[in-house]
């Protein structure tokens, strides 16, 4: 959900360029410009006046524009429904004051508004610095491109804008707002995994050391054992042997059955990329190998343990999933498949039931993993009917979801 504002030169005039203040006083001239076509009448005199302030203005804003070295201070993630808080540092590098100085994020894109755009500084010495604060509505999940950040003047009369330079602003990840969940009671099982105590260990568990060997190429420069290198001159490097962990597989379904992106459907995907949240976040308490699959219009696959900074990395990939208008399972279903023999639990995340998403579950059961489906879902599925049972099957309401009142899985 990649998502940039719009420009045009008009809107460039009109909505950074001129101030409120500037916008009436040309709507004004434009209308005054009808008396134009004689001296006599008194409403050319408007225009003429008008005129030549906007031409004053022009003049001494260029003559005026400040020169100022910019440092911007402002994450690069917020949460949807939150502000984001940041602050600019301005210093003046030029040899007169700045005046009305401020700073703007002219074309930032839909969900997101620059809430204290009009805050000012009135005036900046040479030589000196003076900071300005950012806020910034974030109300939509979603990556976004940021337009530059624009400091500039407003003098004289507060009616233009007047800036030299412009700051890149690096994108920004809008998360999904969550709720946690208080308990969940996952089936879980442990299963050997290739390098299990080196993934585990991040999270805790301890390496279980058998031994040393003769060191053979290609083997990782960590696991040399210097002191028994020294004694017996030769490369030495420790063995450890694998272990049984726990994995857990959560896959969101993205897939949205119609092209009409109504309002039923973006709540439902939208509850859905919520709970899938609420579900890892549960999850980070648990010594375990956390794989999260989504299929979008791209397919997204990321494993790692369940540790704080990388659930920070899934709720960024969970700000650019996109909802699929074709069935994801196409793609989805052989990666997930590959990875069946060392997962110990699936948790399944779905918008809809049909014969598709019942063979995939079908498949996960013959793979001899555990099983959760949970069905975000108000109304019966497009298809065939749901097979709800109240614990390995389970429908929820994406009101519920929303709402935070799914506390108990």
């Amino acid at each position: 959900m990649f998502q940039r504002g719009i420009w045009s030169p008009f809107s460039k005039v009109m909505g950074y360029k001129l101030t409120p203040a500037g916008r009436f006083a040309v709507l004004v001239m434009f209308v005054s410009a009808g008396g134009a076509v004689s001296v006599q009448v008194p409403i050319y005199y408007v225009f003429c006046f008008l005129a030549s302030v906007l031409f004053l203005v022009e003049m001494v804003g260029m003559i005026a524009r400040p020169r100022l070295r910019t440092q911007v201070h402002l994450a690069d993630h917020s949460v949807a429904g939150e502000s984001m808080r940041g602050s600019v540092t301005l210093t003046n590098i030029g040899r007169w004051p700045a005046f009305d100085v401020m700073c703007s994020l002219y074309g930032l894109p839909e969900g997101m508004r620059h809430t204290n755009a009009e805050d000012m500084i009135a005036v900046i010495p040479p030589g000196e610095s003076a900071t300005l604060p950012i806020v910034i509505d974030t109300s939509r999940r979603g990556v976004y491109a940021m337009p530059p950040l624009r400091p500039h003047s407003t003098f004289p009369f507060n009616m233009m804008r007047f800036g030299r330079e412009t700051v890149e602003m690096a994108a920004v990840h809008v998360r999904p707002a969550f709720h946690p969940i208080e308990s969940m009671d996952l089936p879980a099982s442990s299963k050997h995994q290739p390098g299990g105590v080196l993934i585990e260990g991040r999270v805790g568990a301890s390496d279980e050391y058998v031994g040393n060997r003769e060191y053979t190429f290609g083997q990782p420069a960590h696991r040399l054992d210097f002191r028994a290198w020294a004694r017996l001159g030769k490369p030495v490097v420790r063995e450890y042997q694998d272990e049984f962990c726990t994995r857990i597989a959560l896959v969101l379904d993205t897939h949205v059955a119609t092209k009409r992106w109504k309002s039923r459907n973006r709540d439902s995907f939208e509850a859905a990329v919520k709970l899938t949240a609420s579900l890892a976040d549960g999850l980070q308490s648990q010594e375990s190998v956390l794989d999260l699959f989504a299929a979008g219009p791209e397919l997204y696959v990321f494993r790692t343990t369940t540790s704080v900074m990388n659930f920070e990395k899934v709720l960024d990939l969970l700000a650019a999933v996109e909802p699929a208008h074709k069935s994801a399972f196409a793609e989805l279903s052989p990666a997930v498949t590959l990875q069946l023999e060392s997962v110990s639990t699936m948790l399944c995340v779905f918008l809809d039931w049909d014969s598709t998403r019942a063979s995939f579950v079908e498949s996960v059961r013959h793979a001899g993993c555990e099983l959760r489906v949970l069905l975000v879902r108000d109304e019966q599925p497009t298809t065939i009917p749901f097979p709800e049972d109240g614990f390995e099957l389970q429908r929820l309401s994406p009101s519920a979801i929303h709402a935070g009142e799914v506390l108990h899985l």
